[in-house]
């Protein structure tokens, strides 16, 4: 079974938007509480009037409207709060019995240079060093051991803005990683999130002529990477025009990386259909991906024809430049190369084309 492809979209995702206010929350044993609480906005109906009342850049989303799965038990967003030029603590904002809780303690009259990321459980373990041995420069984050394919959607800070009130209208910006601490009850942050990875879907469908004669189980779908499974990122965050300013991915291992995007059965139609779950990956890591698939044929009477038909097929090319942040769909069609010969052996072993 072969295959050809290309890439039929290219969709700069929507990027991400969370806020942060001060209520009472928890912290660490050892942190001093002479300051205010830092805590994640819960994302129910009843604030959504609150997270209108900043203006955000063009494309910017809330958070929660992409991946309503974020406000469940034990989800947890990671972030340091730094002070210049070299003091870094790492805080994190768990989601506990139906909300944010949060141990990120800020200080009236202190300037803080957030950064971090999100999902916390993406990634084995992080560090934060000072860009020229100074946080208000920017800093690198330094994340170990992430899935070179994954189903989370790893986002970055890229955006800070305070308010000393939920109900100011105040202007969200990229670049810019500066809060300031007020006093009690009057720290509220936004933050801006962009997209680490990239993401691939597949589309797939029967040729017409063919679907009248022969019938596609599609079974399993994979995707395989020949290098690695896991990487490590260096990630230089800047403030100004360009906050995540450069990416350095380094593999770990020498192992297979595989991840599975379908593994049930499903018959295919004549219209194009999006299969299998969210794929993100490491579209900066140079590794020689690819694709196999398992499939069944049957005839137009459900009599099985072939059974666990198996191809593979290189990405390596069609994706070749798809950048952070980008989303692109593959559009495949199953099409015999000679179907006006019914006992053509070609009718039982389909030629994967781009439409």
């Amino acid at each position: 079974m072969k295959r050809r492809m290309t890439i039929y979209d290219n969709l700069l995702w929507t990027v991400l938007l969370l806020m942060i206010w001060g209520v009472s929350s928890c912290s660490d044993d050892n942190e001093p509480m002479d300051g205010d609480t830092l805590q994640l906005l819960s994302y129910s109906r009843e604030f959504e009037d609150v997270t209108r009342s900043a203006t955000v850049p063009a494309g910017y989303q809330l958070y929660s409207v992409q991946h309503p799965e974020v406000a469940e038990e034990g989800h947890a967003i990671c972030t340091y709060l730094t002070v210049a030029p070299q003091e870094a603590s790492l805080r994190r904002f768990v989601y506990e019995t139906d909300r944010w809780h949060s141990n990120a303690i800020v200080k009236d009259g202190v300037d803080y240079y957030i950064y971090g990321y999100l999902p916390m459980n993406a990634v084995e373990d992080v560090g934060i060093s000072p860009f020229q041995d100074d946080y208000s420069l920017g800093a690198t984050l330094h994340m170990s051991g992430i899935d070179y394919f994954s189903n989370k959607d790893i986002s970055l800070i890229v955006g800070v803005k305070g308010t000393e009130s939920v109900d100011a209208n105040v202007e969200v910006k990229t670049g810019n990683f500066l809060y300031q601490g007020k006093g009690r009850n009057q720290n509220h942050v936004y933050l801006l999130f962009d997209h680490l990875y990239s993401a691939l879907r597949f589309s797939i469908r029967v040729d017409q002529n063919y679907a009248e004669m022969r019938k596609i189980h599609i079974k399993s779908i994979v995707l395989t990477s020949s290098a690695t499974s896991k990487v490590n990122a260096d990630i230089v965050m800047k403030p100004g025009a360009t906050p995540i300013n450069s990416i350095t991915y380094t593999p770990t291992d020498e192992a297979k990386g595989e991840y599975t995007l379908l593994d049930t059965e499903h018959e295919l139609t004549t219209a194009y259909e999006t299969l299998g779950v969210p794929t993100y990956f490491a579209s900066g890591a140079s590794v020689n991906l690819k694709l196999q698939c398992i499939y069944d044929v049957y005839d137009r009477k459900n009599n099985l024809v072939r059974k666990d038909c198996t191809s593979e097929n290189k990405l390596q090319d069609v994706l070749q430049t798809i950048k952070r942040g980008e989303r692109r769909t593959i559009k495949l069609t199953v099409k015999p190369t000679f179907i006006y010969v019914l006992s053509d052996p070609d009718l039982d072993s389909p030629t994967v084309v781009t439409e």
